[in-house]
């Protein structure tokens, strides 16, 4: 569950041929759509008034009332903070396009002012580009945790530190309560669609033009489901598992979420293929067996430091390396020099592995979007069995989620499903080859649960396709958003440079 990191402008281009892949046919669609009772929607709450004024130099700002919770629309409101980039062709305008950044917990409005301007012409040209940050994030009325950041303290590893980590995992959502109070019980996912549906009425657009990248597109799904009618175009750009994220398919329901979304084997992808082209580029790493090499430094630092460096550390920086493969370069150096540092030498195992920690705002939207197993030991028992079903990143995916543990927000309206409303146009769905936060094997689960999304597939490494410079994409999302033209699924997407490029 990562944020998007936007590195680069959407370029315009041509798309691949279509490869043999299955797409979800109309009638398909038709025949497994669930029969269920819609979710609550706006209920009655008034759409909000935006009065725009000049902010950030080319931008215009306003704030939205809207309610804290939808089930009394009448009742206590929150100021949503608002962010406008105009369409440069006013004439020819089409209407708003919504952006979500990814997090959960990244707020809109900081990240439109600095990538708003990189994307296509055709784009800017044709809608003005909104954002705005979720409830509870930024300047929408942010909860407040004094003290809770970085409060992790222990590994689940060590007997004698085992009770501290998941006492101090607590931590964050004790401080939560103790300065945030009811506020965590209304910000799911759903509640903030509501609120999107509420700026999409207020902007003036019949319906809702989507782009949301990495969490973004639970967030679009979401919207899609409560408020099918309302779509007009969608993109889901490095899509995250409807299903998984949710509840979990059947057999799964009680494993944390990114166990469900198997994301320790998409990093174990990721290594693979930066193995082959660190070879193919004659990197810094590339010399001799690549996988024996790596087996050795990953064994050293369970020894100890090496070369400044522990195992913590060492995997913390895989993972940031491989959300951009322009950051490969220097992982092969930094590989090659901790392969020729000294070990040192026979010691107990250090059972300190990385385990990743979030902010209060990502821990307040997923604690309460997603069902997590709630007892220490479910986590203890996987921690064993999927390290020994995918080695050096098994242990992140399983205790990515265990600040989620006694978390005290609980939102009744959240949305869990199902996901195959019946909607006018095809949702486009992007993905990278190659993604290590977001894999494929997420994206084409979402094409399936939809019903009616066509899938692209970006022939390229990383999170997102903002990190790989393909001018396909590019062309084919701005043609989509323009004038509704889905590529087929299966249709492929070469990036515009390569690792060690």
């Amino acid at each position: 569950m990562k944020r998007a990191f936007l590195l680069a402008a959407l370029l315009a281009g041509a798309c691949g041929a279509p490869t043999a892949s299955p797409s979800s046919t109309s009638a398909q669609r038709t025949a497994a759509a669930i029969e269920a009772p819609a979710a609550m929607g706006t209920n009655g709450a008034a759409v909000p008034a935006l009065h725009w004024t000049s902010c950030h130099q080319d931008f215009l700002c306003a704030a939205a009332a809207v309610p804290v919770s939808y089930r009394d629309p009448q009742g206590p409101s929150l100021n949503l903070a608002v962010i406008k980039l105009p369409a440069t062709d006013p004439g020819h305008r089409i209407g708003s396009l919504f952006v979500n950044f990814g997090g959960p917990g990244t707020d809109g409005v900081s990240e439109l002012t600095r990538f708003g301007a990189r994307y296509p012409d055709e784009l800017r040209a044709r809608f003005d580009l909104v954002s705005f940050d979720p409830r509870g994030i930024g300047g929408s009325s942010p909860i407040s945790c004094p003290g809770a950041e970085n409060t992790v303290l222990g590994s689940p590893l060590r007997p004698e530190q085992h009770d501290t980590f998941y006492a101090t995992s607590a931590r964050a959502g004790q401080a939560c309560a103790a300065s945030s109070g009811k506020l965590l019980d209304h910000l799911s996912s759903a509640n903030v669609a509501r609120d999107m549906d509420l700026l999409r009425q207020a902007t003036g657009d019949p319906k809702l033009n989507f782009l949301g990248y990495s969490y973004g597109t639970y967030l679009g799904g979401t919207y899609a489901n409560i408020f099918p009618a309302n779509v007009r175009a969608m993109t889901l750009d490095g899509t995250l598992d409807l299903v998984a994220n949710a509840t979990g398919k059947p057999g799964d329901e009680n494993k944390p979420v990114d166990v469900r979304a198997d994301t320790a084997r998409a990093q174990m992808d990721e290594l693979g293929v930066f193995f082959d082209e660190c070879a193919k580029a004659a990197c810094a790493f590339s010399g001799g067996d690549q996988r024996k090499k790596f087996d050795d430094i990953v064994a050293k630092l369970t020894r100890g430091r090496v070369a400044g460096t522990n195992l913590a550390g060492f995997l913390k920086t895989l993972e940031s390396a491989f959300y951009q493969f322009g950051r490969w370069k220097r992982l092969g150096e930094t590989l090659n020099t901790l392969a020729a540092a000294t070990s040192p030498g026979p010691a107990a195992p250090v059972l300190d592995p990385y385990l990743p920690t979030h902010s209060t705002g990502y821990l307040a939207v997923q604690c309460v979007d997603s069902q997590n197993p709630q007892e220490p030991a479910v986590y203890d028992r996987l921690a064993v069995t999927e390290q020994t079903r995918v080695p050096y990143f098994a242990l992140g995916a399983v205790f990515n989620m265990a600040q989620c543990i006694g978390w005290p927000g609980h939102d009744d309206d959240r949305y869990l499903g199902p996901w195959n409303r019946q909607r006018q146009n095809p949702i486009l769905v992007v993905n990278n080859r190659h993604d290590p936060a977001t894999p494929l094997h997420n994206a084409q689960s979402t094409v399936d649960e939809l019903g009616d999304g066509r899938l692209l597939v970006v022939e390229s490494f990383g999170h997102t396709s903002l990190n790989v410079h393909s001018a396909c994409a590019s062309a084919a999302m701005a043609r989509y958003f323009v004038d509704l033209a889905a590529p087929p699924s299966g249709t492929t997407c070469a990036p515009d440079a390569r690792p060690f490029g």
